[in-house]
């Protein structure tokens, strides 16, 4: 991300979507591992010809693969493809914009300058109130706009645009401020103890102060 950024500009924060997505990948998966493990040892043991008697023997000796063929199809197919989904799509907070980039085969990406950022608005359902994460949509005066999906921690990332967008160098003399519904620009969300979003410890951050 570093190498994309303008002359003078700077990386804030980078993070990605909220990896409760990839529960239900990993369940699969051990799933997948334990019910391999028993019906290759059940078919290699001949098991089947009891069933089936009319199973060649002969089959003995290959028939235990195919449990281990398929469990891998569904490895590539399924688990693996939500992990490469969640590792590819990347937020970035600058000095200057919002990036949502998509890396891999297709590639890609969005991105809005915190100058036309004109509202900040916070979705969250039930289970992402639960987990702390939620969706941004960024809206310009314009009919542009961008939206970050399953952002974790996503009242501090927006207090993080935020404060960037309070640092622009002509935010102040242009007088004309992102209208936040109806409350001040510098407002944000209330942190229960007065405490900053940026005091947080580190370990606490669910984003990156830099690339991996």
């Amino acid at each position: 991300m570093r190498r994309l950024l303008d002359p003078g500009e700077q990386l804030i924060v980078t993070t990605r979507r909220q990896p409760r997505m990839l529960v239900l990948p990993a369940v699969v998966f051990v799933l997948l591992c334990g019910g391999t493990g028993f019906a290759a040892g059940w078919l290699s043991r001949g098991r089947l010809e009891q069933v089936l008697p009319w199973v060649p023997a002969s089959t003995r000796t290959w028939l235990p693969f195919v449990p281990v063929a398929l469990a891998a199809w569904v490895a590539l197919a399924y688990c693996a493809r939500r992990l490469l989904a969640h590792r590819s799509l990347v937020y970035a907070l600058t000095s200057r914009r919002v990036v949502c980039t998509e890396r891999g085969l297709r590639g890609g990406g969005r991105e809005m300058p915190l100058s036309m950022i004109r509202d900040v608005h916070v979705r969250q359902g039930v289970l992402q109130g639960m987990l702390r994460s939620g969706t941004i949509t960024l809206a310009s005066g314009q009919a542009a706009q961008l939206t970050l999906t399953d952002v974790p921690e996503v009242r501090r990332f927006r207090q993080l645009i935020l404060e960037a967008i309070d640092e622009l160098p002509a935010h102040g003399a242009a007088g004309a401020g992102p209208e936040w519904g109806g409350g001040a620009a510098s407002a944000g969300p209330e942190w229960g103890g007065g405490a900053a979003p940026g005091d947080a410890a580190p370990w606490e951050r669910p984003w990156e102060q830099r690339e991996d």
